[in-house]
């Protein structure tokens, strides 16, 4: 049989909320009463239920990560710092998605309601009624990664979209004498994408640059959709002398692929640049000039604001915004490319 808490509180010839409490606030216990119980913890090999002193302590020192999608090195990072955080600050982290045409509900509900999580991390790619009723729901600390909700309590962690697109732009245009440029975005309701379209709109706005209906294109940014996009349009874009602002480097990715599949040059004949800086823009021919996003800080950044919150229940909300960097390489055309 399984060792019990009564079999340690017998061989250390203490109760067993003795036991409990060295388990879970040593520095309650005198020295030597606390030696000995760990003393039989040791020899009894006995290993306490996580899931029963959660419940006595209604703490599960779990948090939840819910994402758009758990596929590709943005996620995949935004993963990594945030449990990396977690595990620093003795939790640990349960990680989920939502699919498409899926509000979340159910899943926000099982974790919300039911005490499976102490506090959730949700990245949110874009705000309507459904997703504000659903967080509305959530009775546990609750950071949004990537946007607010309005109406909803809750800390967030956002990034610097804005700057990172004026500085980018700014380098296309003055840099390297753009003179037109084509924005390939997300769906047109994606958060990103239309902070990342404002910012276009403005950069060229400012520099007297056109922008028609035909300059703008949304996708789902993915490789294959921006390569079957770029397939169609290289050949004219190139001959007016076009660059290309994919928002995300998996996308620029695809744009380049297309322009080498039409006999095309990056960046002689159509400079491309793209936005997170993921291993995909060291992993392209020319590589990509791109803005670089903490993803691991994002990451990590939620689990400290959502620990905070636990500890702190009635603080004030918080916002977090993350700086981003230009990272210029040989995709833009740049006179001289840094090498990172």
């Amino acid at each position: 049989m399984p060792v019990s808490i009564q079999d340690v509180a017998d061989r250390a010839n203490v109760s067993i909320s003795t036991v409990s409490r060295v388990l879970n606030r040593r520095n309650i216990v005198n020295q030597e009463t606390r030696k000995r119980v760990e003393s039989a913890i040791s020899d009894l090999g006995y290993s306490p239920n996580v899931f029963a002193r959660g419940l006595m302590l209604r703490k599960s020192h779990i948090l939840g990560l819910v994402l758009p999608d758990l596929h590709g090195e943005f996620y995949s990072e935004v993963i990594r710092g945030a449990n990396l955080r977690a595990r620093e600050l003795g939790y640990n982290l349960m990680i989920s998605s939502i699919v498409a045409k899926d509000d979340g509900s159910e899943l926000m509900a099982a974790v919300g309601d039911h005490g499976l999580v102490d506090g959730l991390a949700v990245m949110i790619s874009e705000v309507n009624a459904r997703t504000r009723a659903t967080l509305e729901k959530i009775k546990i600390p609750l950071v949004v990664l990537d946007g607010d909700v309005d109406g909803v309590k809750h800390d967030s962690v956002v990034i610097d979209q804005r700057t990172g697109v004026v500085a980018l732009l700014r380098h296309l245009i003055e840099d390297c004498q753009a003179r037109r440029i084509v924005f390939v975005g997300g769906l047109e309701t994606n958060i990103d994408t239309i902070e990342r379209l404002d910012a276009y709109r403005e950069v060229t706005a400012d520099a007297g640059i056109e922008v028609t209906a035909s300059d703008v294109h949304h996708l789902d940014y993915q490789y294959d959709t921006a390569f079957e996009l770029g397939v169609k349009k290289v050949r004219e874009w190139a001959r007016r002398r076009a660059a290309v602002f994919a928002a995300n480097d998996e996308m620029a990715a695809g744009i380049i692929d297309a322009a080498l599949a039409a006999g095309l040059s990056t960046p002689d004949d159509l400079p491309v640049v793209g936005f997170d800086d993921t291993r995909v823009a060291t992993m392209t021919r020319p590589r990509l000039t791109t803005v670089r996003v903490p993803m691991s800080s994002m990451g990590a950044a939620a689990i400290d604001l959502l620990c905070q919150r636990i500890e702190n229940p009635k603080r004030p909300a918080v916002k977090l915004s993350l700086e981003t960097e230009l990272v210029v390489r040989e995709s833009c055309g740049a006179p001289s490319a840094i090498t990172s």
